[in-house]
C-alpha cells in the first residue's frame, strides 16, 4: 500500500491518470482527455520522482527498506476512456503501446535498470529535454517476449548532479559497447563494458550475455537479443 501510494502520488502530481492496478504495479497514462505537448516530459518526470523517492523511502518506513521498483514507459496512440458496467466503471487505456510499456517494466528486472523507455520516448526526450533535467542511455537492442518487432531500449537517468554514479563519459563508453555488440565486435564490446564502473548493474546483463556465448556472435547474428521470458 505504501509503495503504490508513492507511485500514484507522483503520477497524479504530474497530471497523469491512474488507470489500473495489476498486483503490485500501478499503470499511469497521459494525454487523456486532452493531450498536451508536455505529456512525455510529465511521464518521465513522474518516473524519475518515483525512482528518487524509493531510493530514500527506507529511511522513513521500515516496510520499504531495500524496496525496488521498475518502471516502463512507451509513447504512442492507445484507446482510452471509461470501461465497465452500470454498476462499476473505471478509466483505463489499452493497445500495443500499453503492452510495450508493460514489457519494458518487466525487462527492468532482467536488465537491473530502474526506468526503461522505448525509442519514441527517447527521441522526444533527446530533442526536447536538457541533460540538466534527464539523461538517456541506450541499453540494448532487444526483442521483448511476445513482441515480434525489435526495439532499441533506453534507460532514463536523472541529471548528473542528482545521481553521480554514472558520468556522461561512462554512459558514452557503455553505448560504444552496445554499438560494438550490435556490429558483431564482441571482444571490443566486452572490453568496453569492463571500463564502466562496477557499481553499474545494468552492464552485467550484456557482460554475462557475451560471456555465455564465449564472446562470439551466434550464427546469423542480427544485433538483436531475443528475450525468452517476461
Amino acid at each position: 500500500s505504501q509503495a503504490l501510494g508513492i507511485m500514484t502520488h507522483h503520477i497524479l502530481d504530474e497530471g497523469g491518470v491512474v488507470g489500473d492496478f495489476h498486483g503490485d504495479a500501478a499503470m499511469g497514462f497521459w494525454g487523456w482527455p486532452i493531450p498536451t505537448d508536455a505529456d512525455v516530459l510529465r511521464a518521465c518526470r513522474a518516473a524519475l520522482a518515483i525512482r528518487a523517492t524509493f531510493a530514500t523511502a527506507g529511511q522513513e518506513s521500515d516496510a520499504l527498506t531495500g524496496f525496488k521498483a521498475g518502471i516502463g514507459i512507451a509513447t504512442g496512440l492507445a484507446v482510452a476512456g471509461g470501461i465497465g458496467s452500470v454498476d462499476q466503471i473505471k478509466v483505463t487505456v489499452f493497445g500495443p503501446v500499453v503492452n510495450l510499456a508493460s514489457r519494458l517494466e518487466s525487462l527492468t528486472r532482467q536488465l537491473r535498470a530502474d526506468v526503461l523507455i522505448d525509442e519514441s520516448t527517447a527521441d522526444w526526450i533527446r530533442n526536447n529535454v536538457s541533460p540538466d533535467v534527464a539523461r538517456l542511455r541506450r541499453v540494448a537492442r532487444v526483442r521483448p517476449f511476445g513482441i515480434t518487432q525489435a526495439q532499441d531500449i533506453y534507460e532514463l537517468l536523472p541529471p548528473y548532479d542528482q545521481d553521480s554514479s554514472l558520468s556522461d563519459d561512462d554512459i558514452a563508453v557503455y553505448e560504444s559497447a552496445v554499438t560494438a555488440l550490435i556490429d558483431g565486435r564482441w571482444d571490443e564490446a566486452f572490453a568496453a563494458l569492463h571500463q564502466v564502473p562496477a557499481v553499474d548493474r545494468v552492464k552485467d546483463f550484456l557482460t554475462v550475455y557475451i560471456a555465455q556465448h564465449n564472446r562470439t556472435p551466434p550464427p546469423n547474428w542480427d544485433g538483436v537479443i531475443a528475450m525468452e521470458r517476461k
